[in-house]
């Protein structure tokens, strides 16, 4: 029985051994790639009239006032973010993290007018409290 128990015990450590992950192992199991989506939209105006992808010829390519959807993604290497129409191919993109912010960018910003307190809304089912009804 003691023998037993020491194989039993020796085969378990073995097999936990063989589990373990080297750290550079680990993190590329989880990341499938550089580009992570960001989300599928559908094209507005501002989209079809972009400038730089206005037509040059007339030929059968597509353009972007035949784009179904915008597609954008954010590189995780860089931090550029890309938007990519589905059927002209046509991308913009910008790097945020190219340059630092201007001051008057930074948070906190400097506001012209503050927003109007609002009273937080009650949770469902849950009456409103006693100083949100004697406001009503």
């Amino acid at each position: 029985m003691k023998t037993y128990v020491i194989w039993l015990a020796a085969a378990a450590a073995l097999g936990l051994a063989g589990c373990r992950l080297r750290a550079d192992e680990a993190s590329n199991a989880a990341h499938h790639g550089r580009y992570v989506g960001v989300g599928i939209y559908q094209p507005q105006q501002g989209w079809t009239d972009l400038a730089g992808a206005q037509p040059t010829g007339d030929g059968p390519d597509a353009l972007t006032v035949d784009d179904e959807a915008v597609i954008v993604v954010t590189d995780s290497d860089t931090g550029e973010v890309r938007a990519c129409g589905d059927l002209s191919g046509y991308c913009i993109g910008m790097n945020p993290w190219s340059r630092p912010l201007p001051a008057s960018q930074a948070a906190p910003v400097d506001l012209l007018e503050h927003a109007p307190r609002r009273e937080p809304s009650p949770a469902p089912g849950r009456p409103p409290s006693s100083a949100a009804r004697s406001r009503n």
